[in-house]
């Protein structure tokens, strides 16, 4: 799945992206969440245009998470951009930009893991 985000969070049932566009802008935030909730299968949708994230909740049997992901595309979010002269040797800008985001979730995944370790450390 290629995401065009800086975060995402997925577990089954929730998901959490967040769109550069959609912050600061309460128009968009309305719009993403009127046109998800359209979707069958999605059962709450918060867009907060203050952070720019939104939280999908879903039914993971009715739809998934790449259905959403197409859902936001289609309304023009989440285009990838890739900077000239950003490609690593060898790779297309598809593939590339499919290990950056592959790297950026590896390493929000251990930082989040490292995080709430430290945090029950602490406790």
């Amino acid at each position: 799945m290629n995401i065009i985000s800086s975060y995402v969070h997925a577990l089954d049932g929730r998901l959490r992206i967040k769109i550069p566009e959609v912050k600061n802008a309460p128009l968009k935030a309305r719009e993403v969440e009127q046109h998800l909730r359209l979707s069958p299968g999605v059962d709450e949708v918060s867009a907060n245009p203050v952070t720019g994230n939104v939280l999908i909740l879903y039914n993971p049997r009715l739809i998934g998470q790449e259905e959403i992901i197409l859902a936001l595309k289609e309304l023009g979010y989440l285009e990838e951009r890739v900077p000239q002269g950003s490609g690593v040797p060898g790779l297309t800008q598809g593939q590339s930009g499919f290990f950056g985001k592959v790297t950026t979730t590896v390493a929000s995944s251990l930082l989040e893991v490292a995080l709430t370790r430290l945090v029950a450390a602490l406790i």
